[in-house]
């Protein structure tokens, strides 16, 4: 019952290739009987052997085929339609992107550039979930390169929520706060609300997580072994950002600091030791 239904409803999605494939895949589970194979789909031997001359396939071949193919094995073949489907949308939403990044790219206005871009910012957002690895960061590229261009053309970004951001944009956005955080904190939390569009779930916690590393600036030369897990959190929350890392080893100079550790005593003698060098 569900194999007809499915063949019934589903068929048409498939392609000559598709056809094919189920056909040769339903031979090789008979012994590569192409002769059975045929007769299971209720085709003549010359019927199969003029669809792959042709490339040409009837829908009511295609439904033979599929409901054969499922009713020898049905959870592969349900498995085969869901893969190919997915990569026919992966590969429609790429193109579309694609071709609204390249309008949004050549337009030499902010009053040209602005509408592409909301249109490629929502279209993205709203099939977030397809993009697949293998086009994850062809998308993240078009979309970094759109909003460095919307900076450069004043063009606010929306607010979006968490789960339309991908890692990499979490990452960056971690990066560019932290670097300007250590110049200028209040700058930091203005440049993210205008310019980055981060969320409040996203900002607020990455805020909050500078605030707390900035403390060690304060316990530098202190003992700190009535807060050794304290420390350690702090600790490991730096070392998520290599700006920071780099400020809490002494590198920066903004932050002449040196703390050596490890993971399991991130502060040597419970002390934060203090750079002796001059920066």
């Amino acid at each position: 019952m569900l194999d007809g239904y499915i063949a019934e409803k589903y068929a048409g999605i498939l392609t000559e290739e598709d056809v094919g494939n189920l056909f040769d895949s339903l031979v090789k589970k008979l012994a590569n009987n192409r002769s059975e194979a045929a007769r299971r789909c209720g085709l003549t031997g010359k019927a199969t052997y003029d669809w792959e001359r042709t490339a040409y396939v009837k829908l009511a071949t295609k439904k033979k085929v599929l409901k054969a193919s499922l009713e020898e094995d049905f959870i592969e073949t349900v498995e085969y339609l869901l893969g190919r489907s997915s990569d026919r949308s992966v590969d429609l939403l790429r193109a579309v992107l694609s071709m609204l990044y390249a309008d949004a790219i050549e337009a030499d206005s902010r009053a040209g550039f602005e509408p592409v871009f909301q249109k490629f910012e929502g279209t993205r957002a709203r099939y977030q979930g397809i993009i697949k690895d293998n086009v994850r960061d062809e998308v993240e590229d078009m979309t970094h390169a759109l909003r460095n261009r919307a900076l450069e053309l004043g063009v606010a970004m929306a607010e979006r929520t968490v789960d339309e951001l991908s890692p990499r944009e979490l990452i960056d956005g971690l990066q560019i706060l932290g670097h300007i955080y250590l110049e200028s904190p209040q700058e930091a939390q203005a440049f993210a609300e205008r310019n980055l569009g981060l969320p409040k779930q996203a900002l607020e916690p990455m805020m909050q997580t500078f605030r707390d590393i900035s403390t060690l600036k304060q316990l530098r030369a202190t003992a700190v072994d009535e807060f050794p897990e304290r420390a350690k959190k702090l600790l490991f929350l730096a070392e998520l950002n290599d700006v920071w890392k780099e400020s809490l080893q002494g590198v920066s100079p903004k932050w002449p600091i040196v703390i050596e550790q490890n993971h399991t005593h991130p502060v040597r003698g419970g002390v934060l030791v203090e750079n002796t060098t001059t920066a």
